[in-house]
């Protein structure tokens, strides 16, 4: 060793350093092979993202890069927390006189008007609408969406109410920027939110349009019973209303939201005379 010169030895570490790292890249790949598959699910959904940010020193512009991890588990809890406050549910009374849950709703405006799968309502039966906090007010005026397949219902509120109630408006997504393989966020329950998470297996396109998702088919199995359950992407963004693709599919489909975005336009209109 002392007749090695500095290069020598320079070379001597740099062989063992890459040796190293090539029996750990083994070591791992063979453990990874073996372990279970929420294992590798996990760290294969672990997402980097690297944040710039300049941090000016004595006149000088610096960049200090940081690094994020963001894992998509964070991201789904955080897509639900968002729409928590936009979720309602259709109820009325049966027969016997208990409590009936029709439907999930979404709010759409500051106004207090919902929107929801059109087999959620029945013109024969009386509703109310029960919000987060457990709220709840009479259905008012109602639009129905022969087309589209969708209700909007007005929410009655007394007009000697104060404060008045505050109502969270959904924020709308893009159906049409989405891919195969997204992972969706689909919320159901009768009583208290239940979450279920897959992936967008499917997306059927309009026949004059290409670019225009006409339905959005998944592979989450939730309850058909639960109409009008929102589908959110990671951003916290409704991108789909449950909407039933056919009775003996055994995966589940959602209206794109973009169709339920034009038709709310035109209920606003309608709602507000």
């Amino acid at each position: 060793m002392e007749d090695l010169t500095k290069h020598q030895l320079i070379l001597i570490v740099l062989l063992i350093t890459f040796v190293t790292s090539i029996a750990t890249g083994i070591i791992t790949f063979t453990l990874l092979s073996e372990a279970p598959v929420e294992v590798t699910q996990t760290i294969n959904r672990v997402v980097e993202r690297t944040i710039q940010q300049v941090a000016p020193e004595k006149g000088k512009s610096e960049k200090i890069i940081t690094t994020v991890i963001v894992n998509e588990e964070n991201k789904i809890l955080d897509s639900i927390a968002k729409n928590e406050k936009s979720i309602v549910r259709l109820k009325t009374t049966g027969a016997d006189g208990s409590e009936i849950v029709s439907g999930l709703g979404l709010v759409v405006s500051a106004s207090g008007i919902i929107v929801s799968d059109l087999r959620s309502y029945n013109n024969s039966s009386i509703y109310n609408i029960s919000f987060y906090d457990g709220k709840k007010y009479s259905a008012g005026k109602v639009l129905i969406d022969k087309e589209d397949k969708l209700i909007f219902i007005k929410t009655a509120i007394p007009k000697n109410e104060n404060p008045k109630y505050t109502f969270y408006p959904v924020i709308f997504g893009n159906s049409n920027k989405l891919k195969i393989g997204q992972t969706l966020i689909a919320i159901s329950g009768r009583n208290s939110n239940a979450a279920s998470v897959g992936r967008i297996f499917q997306l059927i396109f309009d026949n004059n349009n290409k670019k225009t998702v006409e339905s959005i088919i998944s592979d989450i199995k939730i309850s058909k019973s639960h109409f009008g359950s929102p589908a959110l992407n990671l951003s916290g963004e409704v991108v789909g209303i449950e909407a039933p693709f056919n009775e003996s599919s055994i995966r589940y489909s959602y209206i794109p939201i973009n169709i339920v975005k034009e038709a709310t336009l035109n209920a606003l209109k309608e709602l507000s005379k």
